[in-house]
């Protein structure tokens, strides 16, 4: 049975025309296959002519430009009409002419009319080559790259369209109008660095650093961003601290971020952590730095010996963190680094020390110090070139700490309000130093401060009535002092045995870098 006529929208079957296709004639006759060079033949379209696309808007006018973008032969038989003006450049149609001509096609597309028709060919290009594709750069790098700017179309417009391709001689002529253009395009600066070509850190780096509109700086930032593993490492990482110390918030935020994607990064995120930063900059820091291996200064007991208490603290805090934390007792000689410390000291960039002593006295004035070199050596060791050695944070002595001593101020603050006498005791401290900070804590305290000979028996330093008062003993762990108070009969806890003591320990050393 043979087929009539198929109507088109809108058509009664008697005034229907047949559908006209590139691949056959009316009528019905067969076309042979058009005979390319070398004789081989090409592909014929089955996309009808434009007469036949469907009214903008529709759904069917859609599928139909989705087959036209997957058939070569038929994006070219629409070249003919669009040139002699035959068929307008309508948005969508020329869209689709681009994602689908072959590269014979692509020099006709950009010889199509000038003016108004000519702004809209840009559009579509620029459109479907946002992100090219390796085959839309097979298509279109070769003619875009032949073609002049159109009349009517800024250079650094049609620069945009070639900078999206990453080709030495699109970097070229992005190179010379940057370097040349009194007031640089933002818009060029992230395609020259997409480029890659390390002959463009030194514009890059100069654009983001030197006072100007922040547009440009940031696009200068962006250019660096994207080309980040082509620049000269050692001029980069100075570029980013000097912009993560920035007066603009953004680029400084931006610039940390950076940072932290180089290689050896932490050890220069911390020294930026010491820089006085804007409070956004100096939070997305802290997110980028990674927890670092601790190791918490302790008193300790004779041999060495470390109250559970503090080992408690130190497993909770390794598991915390997510890094490995050490007790450096005074009584002994440190736990020497094993290779998963080292490894862990070299992933953060760093090491920190916390001194978890509670007075100023001799440990803290005469060993003190000796242990920080001592981990400082242990640090640098880690390190695999001068350069990049890990770095040793070290934090006051804990006792030094406001916060600290405000948490002493509340917790005897509550015992007062219960209508319980309050004080503290203190191991005995000598010279000028040890009576200005016992006076300062008496007064942050609002409590009388006690001296405890830990030889002595406590009926002999405890006032009348000290059984039944709120008493303090700055201890973190048992020891000598706490050991015999419960013997004397009074119940006075060693500090890490108060839980609002333990929680504001885990919390503060959480948090260090």
């Amino acid at each position: 049975m043979r087929a009539g006529p198929i109507p088109l929208p809108g058509s009664s079957p008697s005034t229907a025309q047949p559908l006209i296709c590139p691949g056959r004639p009316p009528g019905g006759a067969r076309l042979e296959p058009a005979i390319g060079a070398g004789g081989v033949p090409q592909a014929q379209s089955q996309f009808p002519f434009p007469e036949e696309l469907p009214p903008l808007g529709g759904e069917e006018r859609w599928h139909r430009l989705q087959q036209l973008r997957r058939d070569p032969a038929a994006c070219r038989s629409w070249l003919a009409p669009l040139e002699a003006a035959e068929q307008p450049p309508e948005q969508d149609l020329l869209e689709a002419l681009v994602a689908g001509l072959d590269s014979g096609g692509a020099r006709s597309f950009l010889t199509l009319r000038g003016g108004s028709d000519q702004e809209l060919v840009l559009r579509a290009l620029e459109r479907e080559l946002r992100l090219p594709t390796p085959a839309l750069a097979a298509v279109w790098l070769e003619p875009l790259l032949a073609q002049a700017p159109p009349a009517g179309i800024a250079a650094g417009r049609w620069l945009e369209l070639l900078g999206r391709f990453r080709d030495p001689r699109c970097a070229a002529r992005l190179r010379g109008y940057l370097e040349q253009a009194a007031e640089p395009a933002p818009a060029l600066l992230p395609l020259l660095g997409l480029q890659r070509d390390p002959r463009d850190a030194q514009l890059l780096q100069r654009l983001a650093l030197q006072p100007g509109p922040g547009a440009l700086r940031r696009s200068a930032l962006e250019g660096l961003a994207l080309g980040l593993v082509a620049w000269p490492l050692p001029a980069l990482q100075t570029t980013l601290m000097t912009l993560a110390a920035d007066l603009d918030p953004v680029l400084a935020a931006q610039a940390v971020d950076l940072l932290a994607r180089l290689p050896g990064a932490q050890p220069r995120l911390r020294r930026l952590a010491r820089r006085p930063l804007e409070a956004g900059v100096a939070a997305r820091l802290q997110r980028r730095l990674r927890p670092s291996p601790l190791v918490l200064v302790v008193h300790g007991r004779t041999g060495g010996l470390v109250p559970v208490e503090l080992q408690q603290l130190a497993a909770e805090l390794a598991e915390r963190r997510g890094a490995p934390v050490l007790l450096q007792p005074l009584t002994a000689p440190g736990p020497e680094p094993d290779a998963a410390f080292r490894s862990a000291v070299l992933r953060s960039g760093g090491l920190s020390l916390v001194p978890l002593l509670l007075l100023p006295g001799g440990h803290v004035r005469n060993d003190l110090p000796g242990l920080v070199r001592q981990w400082r050596q242990r640090t640098a060791a880690c390190g695999v070139a001068p350069g990049e050695r890990p770095l040793l944070w070290h934090a006051p002595f804990l006792g030094a700490w406001p916060d600290w001593q405000q948490l002493l101020a509340r917790l005897l603050a509550e015992a007062r309000a219960g209508g319980r006498g309050a004080l503290w005791l203190h191991h005995p401290l000598e010279g000028p130093l040890a009576r200005r900070y016992l006076d300062h804590l008496q007064a942050v305290l609002q409590a009388p401060g006690v001296a405890a000979p830990y030889s002595a028996p406590p009926g002999s330093f405890l006032p009348p009535g000290a059984a039944s008062s709120a008493c303090l003993p700055l201890t973190l762990a048992a020891n000598r002092l706490t050991e015999s108070l419960q013997a004397w009969g009074a119940e006075f806890p060693s500090l890490l045995q108060l839980e609002p003591v333990r929680q504001f320990l885990i919390e503060a050393l959480e948090m260090v870098p």
